[in-house]
């Protein structure tokens, strides 16, 4: 079975002795070997390593001029099915008690202004306010210039961001991550409202990284400083929920860029998501589309705030339904990893 993006082919090994039926997951339960195993990787910058901030800054903002932010292409989801062979097997899932790892923090900085997303929905129109802890991420492959959607997570560090694993490395095998990552939040009519923050250090894990599985399919992205200033003390951040459960109400945000959208701006779906396969959700008949993969599903969204609970993130569309990874003790892990890098 092969999971095929625009840029890359991702290689998904079928396991032996499987078929597409699959039995509920297992608490307790571990993965395969090797595919829970956290990948990590230092980000570059046009092709070197990303060190000092000031550097970092300097870099993104000479590579991503105006013209080369509105010519980027929404990266392509990868192609999907409802129940791919081997899931089961490969991970059945870790679900303790359910737990807010993190609790979303407003901004300190008075910057981090009130705006509204654009009343856009496959489930109806109401008024949503953007998120100033979601953004538009960039980056570099084969030469090329792509953008995703990403989360501000508030970590001990106050620098972390939330994306798909398919916006940090073509989940090819090779040791080949994206160049030029950039995080910019609250990305409103093609201005990045809150500066253009630079990738130090992407944490992922092997199962996305060496075979692509989309039940894999997630990242978290360590921010330099810019000016001095911790991400989420500019824009604050969204809180981290793992072990939810697969049915309840959340909130997707992110900058969609196929028609009728234009990726400019934070579009929003909302409403009741659903388990799929073993440990994936979905949302059915979501509207969003290319250019919002990575963008998070909140639980618990406070239209006020403007943050809520990543418990998922935006990984591929398939029948019109929108899925994603489930946050279980597995994703738990990788955050744990990544939630204290400087």
């Amino acid at each position: 079975m092969r999971r095929r993006l625009g840029f890359i082919t991702v290689g998904s090994m079928v396991l032996a002795a499987l078929t597409v039926a699959q039995p509920p997951a297992q608490a307790g339960a571990t993965a395969a070997a090797g595919s829970a195993t956290v990948a990590e990787a230092r980000a570059t910058i046009q092709g070197r390593p990303s060190t000092d901030a000031d550097t970092a800054a300097r870099l993104s903002i000479a590579y991503w001029t105006p013209e080369r932010m509105r010519a980027a292409r929404p990266a392509p989801m990868p192609d999907g099915v409802d129940a791919p062979d081997g899931e089961a097997a490969d991970r059945p899932g870790r679900i303790g008690a359910p737990r807010d790892v993190a609790a979303p923090a407003a901004p300190r900085s008075s910057a981090a202004t009130l705006n509204t997303a654009a009343a856009v929905s496959g489930h109806g129109t109401q008024a949503v306010n953007a998120s100033p802890g979601v953004g538009r991420v960039f980056f570099t492959h084969n030469n090329e210039n792509f953008f995703c959607s990403g989360g501000t997570i508030n970590n001990p560090q106050a620098n972390m961001v939330s994306t798909a694993g398919h916006c940090v490395h073509p989940g090819d095998g090779g040791s080949v991550w994206f160049d030029n990552w950039v995080y910019a939040p609250e990305f409103t009519e093609g201005k990045p409202l809150h500066g253009l923050w630079s990738a130090k250090e992407f944490t992922s894990v092997e199962g996305w990284v060496d075979w692509g599985y989309l039940w894999w399919d997630f990242a978290f992205v360590t921010m330099h400083p810019l000016d001095g200033d911790r991400l989420v003390h500019v824009t604050g951040g969204q809180g981290l929920s793992v072990n939810k459960s697969k049915t309840l109400s959340a909130m997707l945000l992110g900058y969609p860029a196929e028609a009728p959208y234009d990726g400019q701006s934070q579009y929003y779906a909302q409403g009741n998501i659903k388990a799929a396969g073993v440990q994936r959700v979905k949302l059915k008949d979501c509207p969003l589309n290319h250019g919002a993969s990575g963008g998070p599903f909140l639980r618990a969204w406070d239209n006020d705030l403007r943050f809520g609970y990543v418990n998922s993130v935006m990984s591929y569309k398939f029948s019109g339904n929108m899925y994603g990874p489930y946050f279980d003790d597995d994703v738990l892990d990788i955050y744990t990893v990544a939630k204290n890098k400087q």
